[in-house]
């Protein structure tokens, strides 16, 4: 694709090129919807929340939006904005507990904090040593990360400290999220935990979620895609029982959709403090609130609702206490 195919729009151009899809200005004025392009959105981040309307098929308005309104997609932008923050913290929580119950667990099985991680190196190593490729060097990786930090005003002291070799509870707090989660399902293995190596896979369904959030991604961009990679945690299924099967089904074939309410388990399942997840309710239960604040905008436009619906019926199930 070449720069003439997408050029650079000012906003007057932005507005002007949304209209010409079918976007209307009732609820929102091209006047202001145009000084909010200036000032407060990214006009290609905005834009793709039109992905969760329909178009027309056919006539005079075929390939337009139906019933699209400019202040939607802001709602949108604004809702997502605000799950983003409350993604990044369960994330946080998670991350925390996951890291204490390893302590826990390494403490329970008389381990002495040094060999587990010397153990998990010469893993890395392995592997390494193993792939034909030699295109996977997750051990080479895994030091050039911490190299790289031991400069590092957070976490520098703690590397430099433990050069000739990390005990875990300083291990933890160095490595990087995809590392620790690795690190996570390793020690599953080594103590035969069956729900260590449940929340493993958990931890991999999020870490995208985790990331897009964090790079500030947009995550309700496309709730029609019929694109989930993997079928969700059986477990997690049992939990929403509640909710029929045909519903279950067709939300969780969103990749997007999957990973979110996959976070909302998870934290239910590895936060043992209920202050944590007493903040984490109330964070949830504002983001519901400012979700629905402008439904009636979206009668015309289930896929909305619906999405809206089963994401509060999660949080209900997941965040009773």
């Amino acid at each position: 694709m070449s720069k003439t195919d997408k050029p650079l729009l000012n906003s007057s151009q932005q507005i002007a090129h949304l209209k010409s899809k079918g976007v209307l200005f009732n609820l929102m004025s091209e006047q202001d919807a145009e000084q909010y392009l200036r000032q407060n959105n990214n006009y290609f981040k905005l834009r793709a929340y039109r992905k969760n309307f329909a178009k027309y098929d056919s006539g005079p308005r075929a390939g337009q939006y139906i019933k699209l309104d400019f202040a939607m997609l802001r709602d949108l932008s604004i809702i997502d904005m605000r799950l983003r923050y409350v993604i990044i913290h369960l994330c946080l929580d998670v991350e925390h507990f996951i890291k204490v119950k390893m302590l826990r667990v390494t403490e329970a099985q008389g381990e002495d904090g040094y060999d587990i991680v010397a153990d998990y190196m010469n893993h890395l190593m392995a592997q390494e040593q193993s792939d034909p490729s030699g295109v996977k060097k997750p051990y080479a990786k895994l030091v050039r990360e911490l190299e790289r930090n031991n400069g590092n005003p957070y976490c520098g002291g703690i590397i430099n400290s433990y050069s000739n070799g990390f005990p875990i509870w300083a291990f933890i707090e160095v490595i990087p999220l995809g590392s620790l989660i690795d690190f996570y399902g390793f020690c599953a293995d080594r103590f035969s935990m069956i729900d260590m190596k449940r929340e493993f896979y958990l931890l991999q369904t999020i870490r995208q979620l985790r990331n897009a959030a964090a790079h500030s991604n947009c995550i309700l961009y496309d709730m029609t895609a019929a694109d989930a990679i993997a079928k969700p945690d059986w477990n997690m299924i049992r939990k929403l029982s509640t909710i029929p099967k045909s519903t279950r089904d067709k939300r969780f074939g969103n990749e997007r959709m999957r990973q979110l309410v996959t976070l909302l388990y998870l934290h239910s399942e590895v936060v043992t403090s209920q202050g944590v997840h007493d903040r984490a309710k109330q964070q949830l239960t504002e983001l519901l609130s400012r979700m629905y604040h402008h439904i009636e905008y979206y009668r015309s436009h289930p896929i909305v609702t619906s999405n809206f619906d089963f994401f509060k019926k999660c949080v209900d199930i997941f965040f009773t206490v």
